[in-house]
């Protein structure tokens, strides 16, 4: 049978000859390719709008530069698809996965470990236990001795590369730093705001378990775990071991994913809300620049003010509240026993109330400046959430953190 032609037999037993023209043959998605025949007349994909044609690198030319024979196979061209394929998404969604893994079994490894600590020695000697150095020890010698080489060969298989050094000004890092005290009283207020709601309708009078730390410790004894130890662990555990590992996907997923692990491992709304804040500005000045020193000093410095200078500050206005203003020479001897305190006090009110609006007003001023390098492998924002939070490793890591809430709310 030719291509062109088929052979039937009439009544007669003679052959007749059926030709069919090419066109009866045409290819109907022809249309959707641009080829050079010669022909002014010949369809473009712009004739009939393929919405498909800008996946086609095709050309009108042969390999020789020449222009396509119509016996030449017509070259469909490259497909250039957006986004990514589902295989490279699923083995995103496995990093991410291990990651909620590994914090997981890094928050439980924590927990148990000081519980069991925290028992042996109050059965072998109490005072030990009641001491404030043993306190002030016990969560960092579980986290740092025991958990953290667990995370570390969890998080072993998981790609990291650091962000790429930048050089951030020192007074870009001073403005960024008073933009840090800002959202740190911000979000203090909305963390007592709640948990006066919690305690309200519980019926029960929750108190915040760092306050009673600081009061009840030796200031020096606080002051080396809050302003040496923990910064340099946290940033550590919170900022480089995840944006390292997650940098390349962009700052939108690196940044807010290191914050918000960073919130929920504190356990309490009295501190979630500001840590979160300060998990966004710590991890953008990491991923920015690459430079942990930077939000270690930063972190230092705010939990320096935060909890140092704020609870010698607090002393001086405990004693002004229990004056008996009707005493004048009560008050009067008071002010002047402690009038560098007062004087202190007066200017960190200011300080706390002036760094809450720059909180609010500079990252709207200067948010055309805030310079975030892209990342090599973003995804996309539609795939966002269904990759990054919707993994089992992710999920069991959330379902331990809120656990961790749910105990610090029960009412004893």
């Amino acid at each position: 049978m030719d291509n062109n032609q088929n052979n039937f037999r009439n009544g007669n037993g003679e052959k007749e000859e059926i030709r069919f023209d090419e066109r009866d043959f045409q290819n109907p998605y022809s249309k959707y390719y641009s080829q050079s025949r010669g022909d002014s007349s010949q369809s473009t994909d712009s004739d009939f709008g393929n919405p498909y044609s800008r996946y086609y690198n095709n050309s009108d030319t042969n390999q020789t530069g020449g222009d396509r024979t119509e016996s030449e196979p017509i070259d469909f061209g490259t497909y250039n698809r957006p986004g990514k394929t589902y295989l490279e998404l699923q083995k995103d969604k496995k990093n991410f996965s291990r990651i909620g893994f590994g914090y997981a079994l890094f928050s439980i490894i924590t927990f148990a470990v000081s519980l069991i600590i925290a028992n042996v020695v109050y059965r072998i000697n109490s005072d030990v236990y009641n001491s404030t150095l043993f306190m002030n020890a016990l969560t960092p010698i579980a986290l740092y001795i025991f958990a953290l080489p667990v995370l570390l060969i969890l998080l072993s298989g998981s790609e990291a590369k650091p962000p790429e050094k930048r050089k951030m000004k020192v007074g870009t890092w001073f403005v960024i730093l008073i933009v840090a005290f800002g959202c740190m009283y911000i979000g203090s207020y909305i963390g007592n705001f709640v948990m006066a709601y919690l305690s309200s309708l519980m019926n029960y009078d929750y108190s915040n378990a760092l306050e009673t730390i600081i009061d009840e410790n030796s200031l020096w004894i606080t002051a080396i775990f809050t302003v040496i130890v923990a910064p340099i662990g946290e940033e550590v555990v919170f900022r480089k071991l995840i944006i390292d590992r997650t940098q390349k996907y962009g700052a939108f997923v690196s940044i807010g994913l290191s914050a918000l692990m960073f919130g929920l491992m504190h356990g309490n709304f009295y501190q979630f809300f500001y840590c979160f804040a300060l998990g966004i500005i710590l991890g953008y000045i990491y991923y920015s620049t690459g430079n942990l020193f930077a939000t270690i000093a930063m972190h230092a410095a705010i939990n320096f003010v935060g909890g140092i200078l704020s609870s010698l500050l607090q002393s001086v206005l405990d004693g002004l509240i229990s004056l008996d203003t009707t005493d004048a020479e009560a008050v009067s001897e008071f002010v002047m026993d402690n009038a560098l305190g007062i004087i202190g006090m007066s200017v960190f009110s200011l300080f706390v109330f002036a760094s809450m609006i720059c909180a609010v007003v500079l990252p709207i001023v200067f948010r055309k400046k805030l310079d975030l390098p892209q990342g090599s492998d973003e995804l996309p924002r539609s795939r966002v959430f269904n990759t990054v939070i919707v993994n089992v490793g992710v999920i069991t890591m959330l379902a331990v953190y809120l656990f961790e809430f749910g105990l610090n709310l029960l009412p004893f």
